[in-house]
């Protein structure tokens, strides 16, 4: 419902625009009011997309890149016969052209334009699940669980790799060193959005920079396949 969401929501937002400006008389308060905020919408938006610029054109560097990896075994979606059968879950590694300091909490809007012109050109929101720096650069990873429109286009190109764009980061990132003890709870692939914070926990802990000595970790799963086991580096028992 994602790309149906904000297509309407754009909509709407340009006909109440429209039916505002038609109705207000030019030389009344409302029409002022109107234009402040429509001179705010254009220099905010401006300002998003001098960040989206900085973040994707870095000079002397290649755009990002997205691999697409299958996580889980195929099995057909609603709509397709067995014969089609796309994975289900996903893990996407993106190599950004001019990194940052990556927090836990923090996500990204990612579009790859080779799905589609309506499907790829827009930002799909996904958490930052690890990340991994190295000489090429900063590579963020995310879990993507295969649904409809853009995480179907996904599935149906795992094992490949695209250009992408990146919009963010984005998000508060919250600190859960001073409690004792840390209770997590998770289902499916919501344990993506735990996972930096584990990995902070563990860390801090190790080099005695946390209060915490315990963590509680609930995560509710359909089925044993849905269970991953992931690699990360520099981290400790």
């Amino acid at each position: 419902m994602y790309e149906w969401f904000l297509n309407s929501h754009l909509l709407l937002a340009a006909m109440a625009l429209l039916a505002i400006w038609r109705h207000l008389p030019t030389k009344t308060a409302g029409a002022k009011f109107l234009n402040i905020g429509i001179c705010q919408w254009a220099i905010i938006s401006a300002v998003h997309w001098s960040l989206f610029a900085r973040r994707n054109f870095v000079f002397g560097r290649p755009f990002a890149t997205a691999v697409v990896t299958p996580l889980s075994s195929t099995k057909p979606m609603l709509d397709m016969p067995a014969s089609e059968a796309y994975p289900t879950l996903l893990q996407v590694d993106i190599t950004v052209p001019r990194p940052w300091g990556v927090r836990a909490g923090q996500h990204v809007f990612l579009s790859i334009p080779g799905l589609g012109i309506f499907t790829g050109l827009r930002g799909h929101p996904f958490v930052i699940a690890w990340w991994d720096r190295d000489r090429s650069g900063l590579t963020i990873s995310i879990l993507v669980s295969s649904k409809n429109g853009f995480t179907r286009e996904l599935s149906r190109n795992a094992n490949k790799t695209f250009r992408a764009f990146i919009d963010g980061p984005f998000g508060i990132p919250h600190g859960f060193g001073a409690y004792g003890t840390v209770v997590m709870i998770a289902t499916g692939i919501g344990i993506a959005g735990h996972m930096p914070y584990l990995k902070d926990l563990i860390s801090g802990y190790n080099s005695c920079e946390v209060r915490t000595r315990r963590i509680l970790l609930i995560w509710q799963i359909q089925n044993e396949g849905d269970c991953l086991s992931f690699t990360w580096q520099n981290s400790t028992n």
